[in-house]
């Protein structure tokens, strides 16, 4: 029985960690997992399809800017299926810790096509 004991004690620092080296090392997702939306804007053409697709309302076309807030974006992928021209794609990333609100909003200046 003593030795059983002992056993059970040792066992956790004879096997390896269950957990990851996050954040010294970027997390280690399966191919299929889903990030937040990117942004191609060399083929964007500002139509606003995204904006009437997701159903949180995290993405906005503002005058001659493209506007995510990735604070309430869900990763659903609407606006990828809802773009006309392919420029959303969801990417890799998932990350979603900051320290203040305004960290957590995407922009990108729109190319003028008139």
């Amino acid at each position: 029985m003593p030795l059983d004991v002992f056993d059970r004690l040792l066992r956790p620092l004879r096997s390896r960690p269950v957990t990851s080296r996050y954040p010294d090392a970027p997390p280690d997702l399966p191919p299929a997992a889903r990030g937040l939306p990117e942004l191609d804007v060399a083929r964007c053409d500002a139509n606003a399809a995204c904006v009437t697709a997701c159903p949180t309302g995290a993405i906005r076309v503002a005058g001659a800017a493209w506007v995510l807030d990735a604070g309430a974006c869900i990763v659903c992928g609407a606006c990828a299926r809802a773009c006309p021209t392919g420029a959303i794609r969801l990417g890799s990333r998932v990350e979603l810790a900051a320290r203040a609100r305004d960290a957590l909003v995407v922009r990108h200046v729109l190319e003028d096509r008139r």
